[in-house]
């Protein structure tokens, strides 16, 4: 689910956009295939560095211990900033924990690969869907709809919010974002 509803609505968008610009449909297989790529590329960079700068933010606290272990102030202030600093991020590592984060115990290179694989499948979905439904007939978006409201539902029901909220606004999102890039790429 990582990167899939990313990549669905972005290559739906993406896809509307070229065949409201007339151009021809073949074209627009490579040209969206090769964005998929490059985005997917991108989106996978971000989630690695994203994910290793939350885990050296965890061990950061070792380095903060021994600045404060190293400052000359009264030893009780030293134990006292200590103690607030370690409290502070233990609060902080339950509150992540917690939060029933879906992807908080994946490490950098694991989350990466599943934001690259993610939105390179939802890529693919809508290509296969676009092949055999052609836009703009209003039945090609029939099957991303789908998606979308289904992958929308399971993101919120596993992240302990409302699943309807997520169900309406992700697959209406990216039909909204699917309709307005075509008209986008009809006025330019």
């Amino acid at each position: 689910m990582i990167g899939a509803i990313e990549g669905l609505i972005v290559t739906l968008a993406l896809f509307c956009f070229l065949l409201a610009k007339g151009i021809d449909q073949q074209h627009i297989y490579i040209y969206v295939g090769i964005a998929v790529l490059f985005i997917a590329t991108l989106l996978a960079l971000g989630a690695y560095y994203t994910r290793k700068g939350e885990l050296e933010s965890s061990s950061g606290e070792s380095k903060i211990l021994k600045i404060y272990q190293a400052l000359d102030i009264d030893e009780k202030l030293k134990e006292a900033m200590v103690a607030d600093t370690v409290q502070e991020n233990q609060t902080w590592e339950k509150e992540w924990q917690e939060s029933n984060n879906a992807t908080s115990s994946l490490m950098p290179l694991h989350y990466a690969r599943s934001m690259f694989s993610g939105f390179i499948l939802g890529g693919i979905v809508i290509l296969i869907n676009n092949y055999f439904l052609q836009l703009p007939d209003y039945a090609a978006f029939l099957i991303p709809f789908l998606l979308l409201a289904f992958l929308g539902y399971n993101k919120y029901k596993l992240s302990n919010q409302k699943p309807v909220n997520g169900l309406l606004l992700i697959s209406l999102s990216g039909m909204a974002a699917a309709v307005a890039a075509y008209y986008a790429g009809g006025l330019f």
